[in-house]
């Protein structure tokens, strides 16, 4: 079983800090040993050095072993004076001979051949020994009880503050985690709630500035790109049955009028040529919607190979020419070089014959559609000018958003779609479309694309 996340720190907590106070109280107990063992030989060291100082201040004439018994009768302190053997010469306090154990018996050999050594003496002893005089060895004892208590003392303070510092950081530490972590849990609480019929709540930032803060600043804004997605969704989903109603209701009219009785051969001729007409235009508005849908939910592929603008732009003008004839409008393109750039060159067909129906739908007949395609630094701008009546200024901020109309008389004209499908376009190829001027003469679309990459 998954342990809670607070539980998990607060673990980690009192582990490092377990760690950590044991590498410290290893390290104090080391330094205290170490001062502890130094004392002592430095007190053994001192009362070897005082006992040949008195051992000298004995010496008449040559040294003795006479001399080394009359330093230790008066001498302060546990020492023993050996001759070659080893054999005692002489001692000082009430300890008995230790010259019966190996390291001290290798001990007096090695201080008779000139070596000073320090050595323990069983588990309460240390001794040290050293030569004097030549031909003796004084062994000097200091008991290491007040010490090793000294020692006890510190291991058993360890024992009882170590664990007392993990207890109290351990109900610390999960407090603290537990206070860290509840803006966590507020903003769980607060996701929670959020349901895809209402994505107006957001979470409370108490302090924008730390990292939770930021963390729900960073889910507010993807909040608030759910809610406009999906009021975006709705509002296609909205005005697509809006637009499906009028289609559908005119083919089953026109169909429940032609069956109503009997009709003759041009009758019914021309109520399937209605029918025909209103599913081109239902087929038509159906495969915009699943286009922007589709544009939404980025499932629609889009190619980077090079391609020629300039070349795109004749094609999609002799396609368009068609049109254009039919409604008594002359296009006249132009364009600057082989413009090379790397894209989709589909989509950018299909950008610039949403661009040429809708400037010729919306230019007069014995009008003229102008195809422009030109490098400004870097960049490539084709402009789509018509000779229409220009869009009102109270519309043109909304002429690229979603069955929208400049017109509303000229509604089966299209379905409203061509220009967002322009906009999709052109920013899926990192570029940008604008309405550049509209007026009593007409109206400017200019398209922005990037030029070909360097390799």
């Amino acid at each position: 079983m998954t342990l809670p996340i607070r539980v998990r720190l607060t673990l980690w907590y009192v582990a490092i800090m377990a760690l950590t106070l044991g590498v410290f109280a290893g390290g104090v107990y080391e330094f205290l040993e170490r001062q502890a063992r130094g004392a002592v030989e430095e007190m053994l060291h001192q009362r070897a050095s005082a006992f040949a100082h008195e051992y000298a201040s004995e010496i008449t004439e040559e040294p003795s072993e006479q001399a080394a018994r009359e330093a230790a009768k008066n001498f302060d302190g546990e020492v023993f004076v050996y001759a070659g053997g080893p054999r005692l010469v002489a001692k000082s306090g009430r300890s008995p001979d230790p010259s019966g154990l190996p390291a001290v018996r290798q001990s007096i050999a090695e201080a008779l051949g000139g070596r000073t050594v320090m050595l323990r003496v069983g588990r309460s002893m240390r001794a040290i020994a050293t030569p004097i005089g030549g031909h003796l060895a004084v062994v000097a004892l200091q008991a290491t009880a007040a010490e090793r208590e000294s020692l006890k003392r510190a291991r058993v303070a360890f024992w009882l503050a170590i664990p007392a510092a993990l207890l109290i950081a351990a109900v610390g530490g999960f407090l603290l985690v537990r206070r860290s972590l509840a803006p966590v849990a507020a903003i769980a609480e607060t996701a929670s709630r959020i349901q895809a019929e209402d994505l107006s709540t957001r979470i409370a930032i108490a302090d924008p500035g730390d990292e939770l803060g930021r963390l729900g600043a960073v889910l507010n804004d993807l909040f608030d790109r759910l809610e406009r997605s999906f009021a975006q969704q709705r509002q296609l989903i909205a005005d697509t049955s809006h637009e499906l109603r009028t289609p559908v209701t005119v083919i089953r009219s026109e169909a429940e009028v032609a069956l109503s009785r009997e009709r003759t051969p041009e009758e019914y001729r021309a109520a399937l040529e209605i029918v025909r007409s209103e599913s081109a235009h239902l087929t038509h508005l159906i495969e915009g919607v699943l286009t922007l849908a589709r544009a939404d939910a980025r499932q629609i592929r889009i190619a980077d190979e090079p391609f020629s603008l300039t070349a795109v732009v004749l094609e999609s003008v002799r396609t368009a020419g068609t049109l254009a004839r039919a409604r008594s409008v002359e296009l006249e393109p132009r364009a600057d070089g082989l413009m090379p750039m790397r894209g989709d060159p589909e989509l950018i067909r299909r950008m610039l014959l949403n661009l040429l129906d809708n400037a010729i739908k919306f230019s007069d007949a014995g009008g003229r559609v102008h195809v422009t395609a030109e490098a400004n630094g870097s960049n490539y701008i084709v402009r789509v000018a018509d000779s229409g009546r220009g869009i009102p200024e109270t519309d043109q901020p909304k002429i690229f958003d979603r069955f929208y109309r400049a017109d509303p008389a000229r509604v089966r004209d299209g379905q409203g779609l061509g220009l967002a499908i322009v906009r999709w376009i052109a920013e899926a190829h990192h570029g940008t479309v604008r309405l550049a001027s509209s007026g009593p003469g007409g109206s400017v679309l200019e398209v922005t694309l990037p030029g070909a990459r360097s390799e």
